[in-house]
């Protein structure tokens, strides 16, 4: 693939990052669905998380919310302080409620993992650099898509994109994210 991009050490502030899980609500426990590969990576990477203390928010399409599967997945081992975002969209930030909420919190970094690699991973990072400004961490090893060729695609997107935004993306693999 051109441009396939390596993953790197990132060190980020924990004080002023956000880990944002994507999509991965309680019908990821499901063996079928392709979003079950990533609870168990997930789960861990949320473990060291809170240990440093990142502002964690998870999201779930809106059609979820009301149903048994709005909630996350059981190995999430999701806080109080977590909160769960509904929006409309594959952008996350389109509902205008992720925005202010990073904002309270002083965020400056975001690390996007979740599903779809090539939905609402591409839609809400993109965003997140480029109209809102953020740096953005993308874990490898966090994403998923229905196909191969979709994520592949996606991470080509984020190694091209203009105006300065492709250098605010950052990819690594979650056990290459530092907290310092």
């Amino acid at each position: 693939m051109p441009n396939r991009p390596k993953p790197v050490e990132v060190t980020v502030d924990p004080k002023t990052t956000a880990l944002l899980v994507l999509d991965l609500n309680a019908r990821c426990e499901n063996p079928e669905e392709r979003c079950h590969k990533l609870v168990e990576p997930v789960a861990k990477f949320l473990d060291r998380a809170r240990q440093a203390r990142v502002f964690i928010v998870y999201t779930a399409a809106d059609r979820y919310k009301g149903t048994p599967e709005e909630r996350m997945p059981h190995a999430f081992k999701q806080q109080s302080d977590e909160p769960v975002l509904f929006p409309p969209a594959f952008d996350k930030f389109y509902s205008g409620e992720l925005q202010p909420l990073l904002q309270q919190k002083g965020i400056k970094s975001v690390i996007v993992c979740g599903a779809s690699s090539n939905q609402a991973v591409m839609y809400t990072a993109t965003a997140a650099a480029r109209p809102f400004g953020y740096d953005v961490v993308i874990p490898v090893d966090g994403l998923i898509a229905r196909g191969e060729y979709e994520h592949e695609f996606t991470l080509h997107q984020f190694t091209i994109l203009p105006g300065g935004a492709a250098q605010k993306f950052k990819i690594t693999e979650f056990d290459k994210i530092r907290f310092g």
